[in-house]
């Protein structure tokens, strides 16, 4: 191979590692910016299970106490 191809090569072999580095950084943002959205629908995931689990208890207690 002569010099100048293996020079130019090697120019856009680093604009290629920039390209890819800048990619990469916009993904792990957006990676983070799921992990919030994720965490926000858990909790609210864990409240309304919460609700349910306490709404049936007091459903159930209620029942119980007009048939006693």
């Amino acid at each position: 191979m002569s010099t100048d191809k293996l020079q130019d090569l090697e120019v856009q072999f680093k604009v290629h590692e920039t390209q890819c580095e800048e990619r990469w950084k916009t993904c792990f943002n957006r990676f983070d910016d799921m992990d919030k959205s994720i965490g926000r629908i858990e909790t609210i995931l864990i409240g309304a299970s919460g609700s349910l689990i306490v709404g049936g208890a007091v459903l159930i207690l209620a029942m119980w106490n007009i048939q006693v």
